[in-house]
């Protein structure tokens, strides 16, 4: 069965990322120590890539401002259930101004390296109310 649930860590660094869980739950938590962020599922963006699945968020966005996003890749792994997998990838994050920024600076990357364990979890349904 494919992995739908990842923990990815860098220091002190902790992404949590549920793929199908249940609606009105924060399918990825974004957790750096001080600060905590839920992101809806509606808030995710996911591309299939040929290195694998690029899951991103926003975490400051202003039209004129700029702002940043994080984003990592997901392998595409089979995990039996019960059991884990640990794996290696890549966390990308970016910041970009808008044209109201003082000063203007060219949008910028930095990379960090994250270790992620994968599960293959089942998720609770959501149970429509009762007549």
């Amino acid at each position: 069965m494919s992995a739908n649930k990842f923990v990815l860590k860098h220091h002190h660094i902790e992404v949590e990322y549920t793929i199908g869980i249940t609606p009105g739950l924060p399918p990825l938590i974004y957790n750096d120590g001080p600060n905590v962020k839920n992101f809806q599922a509606n808030e995710i963006t996911t591309n299939e890539t040929g290195l694998g699945s690029l899951v991103s968020v926003s975490f400051a966005k202003s039209i004129d401002a700029g702002g940043e996003q994080f984003g990592f890749f997901l392998p595409q792994l089979d995990v039996p259930s019960g059991q884990t997998e640990n794996f290696i990838t890549a966390g990308i994050y970016e910041e970009f101004s808008g044209p109201d920024a003082i000063p203007l600076r060219p949008p910028s990357w930095s990379c960090i390296e994250l270790h992620g364990t994968a599960q293959t979890v089942i998720v609770p349904l959501v149970q429509s109310a009762t007549r």
